[in-house]
């Protein structure tokens, strides 16, 4: 039929059956209910139906057939895609079409295309859409430009008027000072007629005595030529400006102004991608990378992002920075675990791959793990150059390596025989201490691994060393199993404080020089002078305790529990994927190192 449906013999004949037939003058398709406008209206519906009929005996199909065969028709197998013959058997291929759906080529043809049509009609379709898009871009343009427009005329406006008040004022400033000028010298004018008529009034009076007015006339004579004689303000007025530089400031100023920034990034090929696995309570972020239209990556930024981030109906946060090399970070947090969706939109427009899920668990997974050889080791301490130092007892050594894994040195000593140091830490000048339990010694060594000085500890308090730290004031702190000893920076005894009755695990230092007193209980909290101020709460668990270096976080074997440094809890990392089996030693360097003595490795996870 004209609008492309087809209509079988059978419903033809129905449709010419029905009462109303004969009694329309026109035909309506029986699927899509469009009317039949090929023929003249004048024709009865009836009279449709027999010129189809008409039509349809006087139609001849051209049926594809078989160049061998050629009284064979073609068939179609829509599984393999393939046109064979029934009857050509020498194909391996036709045989394994026998357990596929097999039609006739031509009623193949014909779904192929009403297929296309289908297709083509879509592609006008979206041709529409795509123009109306282009027509409304050219009007944002339009409407862009027209705003930038009067923001220059705008801008200038107000330079112009500032340019123009400052000439009036000046012109006002000039013409008030000669103002004032010009009335000291009229006033000098009068005073001059004035003087003037009085002296010729006695001139025609002659009633004063020669030499009494030629008296007169002498006294006055020095004071009346200073004041009468001479003008007693002058007529120098001069403007003082440098035009020369004015202009070449001006004309800078005007050249700096009013950058034009444009932009060639093209949003159907820019996408955003998620850096690293997404946790609760830590940093989540993601990276947007532009392209231009020809898939080319843009170096430039400046482009108006507009991110949004949903959970389930609620919009949070998130916050965008502009790294100016044509890739754009994205950064939030949550604390709820779930499926969120980032919306980002440049220009009005969605980006390649947005919505973009984003999958946040409550995992904590370590994010790395130190690519080198250790056996046993106990402790790790990082520097200022972000070069780790691990305490590596197993292989009586401190291995100095780069967090890339590049081993920088091996430092060999006496005090690391043995396997029985175990405390470590880093002094000023590249030196570092190391506590030995055996020997109840302290070896300071210098960068190099050189032996500088030793000191042995021998006082009847001191029963087993547990644990070293040292404070930004070079004393150092000793863990034993009851108490913890502070030294001065040479070694010279401070005071001890006893732990309120728990066995020590480990100590460290806090802010402001606070200690930091982990034990099979608790977390203790000591100020410079030993004096309690209060235990952080944690999780019950059966393993020793590791305290951090600045943050009070703690360990367990399993958990690393963040809190504040009050007290209150915030969440804590289960180690998912790669299970603490016996952690012993924890740094804090912008992310928190973890020394696992039982799996010989070190591992970071980010904990904010």
């Amino acid at each position: 039929m004209p609008c492309s449906h087809s209509v079988c013999l059978s419903c033809l004949e129905q449709l010419a059956a029905l009462p109303q037939a004969d009694m329309l003058p026109f035909m309506l398709c029986p699927l899509s209910k469009d009317v039949i406008s090929h023929v003249p209206k004048s024709y009865t519906f009836t009279a449709h139906v027999n010129n189809l009929f008409f039509f349809q005996k006087q139609r001849k199909d051209v049926i594809p057939s078989c160049t061998v065969h050629p009284t064979e028709q073609l068939l179609y197998c829509e599984c393999c895609d393939l046109v064979f013959c029934q009857q050509c058997q020498t194909s391996v291929i036709n045989k394994k079409c026998t357990q596929h759906t097999v039609i006739p080529f031509s009623i193949a043809l014909k779904r192929m295309s009403e297929i296309v049509v289908y297709r083509a009609k879509g592609r006008l379709r979206a041709l529409d859409q795509a123009h109306v898009c282009v027509s409304q871009e050219i009007e944002q343009l339009d409407r862009n430009v027209d705003k930038i427009v009067d923001q220059i005329n705008g801008t200038f406006q107000e330079v112009s008027n500032t340019v123009e008040n400052r000439r009036r004022d000046l012109i006002e400033s000039v013409r008030v000072r000669r103002d004032e000028k010009r009335k000291v010298l009229k006033d000098q004018i009068e005073a001059i007629t004035d003087e003037k008529k009085k002296l010729a009034k006695e001139l025609e009076s002659c009633q004063l005595d020669v030499r009494s007015m030629a008296r007169q006339l002498k006294s006055m004579d020095t004071g009346w030529e200073r004041q009468l004689t001479q003008p007693r303000e002058n007529a120098f007025l001069k403007l003082n400006t440098n035009s020369s530089q004015l202009i070449c400031d001006v004309q800078r100023c005007l050249v700096d102004f009013g950058s034009l920034t444009a932009s060639t990034t093209f949003p159907g090929e820019t996408v955003v991608e998620l850096l690293d696995s997404a946790s609760t309570f830590t940093e989540v972020k993601l990276i947007v990378r532009t392209f231009d239209v020809d898939c080319r990556p843009r170096t430039s930024g400046g482009d108006p992002l507009d991110v949004r981030l949903q959970f389930e109906d609620d919009f949070l946060p998130i916050s965008v920075n502009d790294l100016n090399d044509g890739t754009y970070e994205l950064s939030f947090r949550v604390q709820q675990s779930g499926d969120y969706v980032v919306d980002v939109d440049i220009f009005g427009r969605p980006i390649k791959n947005s919505p973009f899920p984003v999958s946040v668990s409550s995992h904590h997974m370590p994010k790395w793990q130190l690519p080198v050889e250790l056996h046993q080791p106990v402790k790790v301490a990082i520097n200022g150059d972000h070069v780790l130092h691990v305490l590596d007892t197993g292989n009586e050594r401190v291995r100095i390596v780069k967090d890339s894994g590049e081993v920088v040195n091996d430092i060999k000593a006496p005090c690391l025989s043995g396997g029985t140091a175990v405390g470590m830490a880093l002094l000023s000048g590249g030196d570092m201490a190391i506590l030995n339990w055996r020997t109840k010694s302290i070896t300071r060594l210098g960068p190099k691994g050189d032996e500088i000085q030793v000191w042995s500890i021998n006082f009847s308090e001191f029963n087993e060393p547990i644990d070293l730290a040292a404070d930004h004031r070079g004393r150092y702190l000793i863990a034993d199993a009851q108490k913890v000893f502070v030294f001065d920076s040479n070694l010279r005894p401070q005071f001890s404080f006893p732990t309120r009755g728990q066995t020590v695990t480990s100590v460290n230092v806090g802010l402001d020089d606070d200690i930091l007193v982990g034990t099979t209980h608790g977390l203790l909290l000591f100020d410079g002078a030993g004096r309690f101020l209060r235990e952080i709460p944690i999780l019950k668990c059966a393993f020793d305790l590791e305290c951090s270096k600045t943050k009070g976080d703690y360990l367990n074997a399993f958990n690393l529990q963040i809190s504040r440094y009050k007290g209150a809890f915030v969440f804590y990392i289960d180690s998912y994927g790669a299970r603490l089996r016996r952690p012993c030693g924890v740094c804090v360097a912008g992310q928190c190192l973890i020394v696992d003595h039982a799996s010989n490795s070190v591992r970071m996870y980010r904990f904010k």
